[in-house]
């Protein structure tokens, strides 16, 4: 008979999983893709729990994101037919991690649309600034502060290899 393990803490789920998939999603909301092996893209906001089976197999919980194409993504990436939430409200779902070719975040990309917005703006406008900070104590990660267009501070996050 198979017993199922369900584990909610990134840090062991580390143990079964790549670190920056388990620790990350499952750490911090954002905008993240599965890549399945029909070559369909799943759009999740968080990974919830890690399910392991006595014998082998592993299955994710997720919390779905909207469908569509995340603004910025590559071209490459646009003919691909991007699955989320099928109607509102219905935004949890149970991946089998053997059906998952590659997971990726999107927030970086949807962010370099922002930036890229911003910039037209700065063209266009007299008035916006994106001065970029590191936190050195974080490996791989960038914080950039910008402006909403109330002109209030915003602070965003980019991941990034490291």
């Amino acid at each position: 008979m198979t017993t199922w393990t369900r584990v909610t803490d990134p840090d062991v789920a580390a143990t079964l999983l790549p670190v920056w998939f388990a620790a990350h999603m499952m750490g911090v909301r954002g905008s993240y893709g599965f890549l399945l092996t029909t070559g369909d893209v799943v759009r999740v906001s968080r990974v919830i729990a890690v399910h392991v089976a006595s014998d082998g197999p592993i299955l994710i919980d997720v919390l779905l994101d909207h469908a569509g194409v995340p603004d910025g993504v590559d071209t490459a990436w646009q003919p691909k037919h991007f699955l989320g939430a099928p109607v509102p409200g219905a935004n949890l779902a149970t991946l089998n991690l053997a059906q998952v070719a590659i997971a990726v975040e999107f927030t970086a990309a949807e962010i370099a649309e922002s930036t890229r917005q911003a910039q037209h703006a700065a063209a266009t406008e007299d008035v916006v600034e994106v001065p970029v900070t590191t936190d050195a104590t974080t490996v791989g990660y960038i914080e950039p502060a910008t402006v909403n267009a109330a002109g209030q501070p915003v602070s965003v996050r980019l991941f990034g290899p490291g």
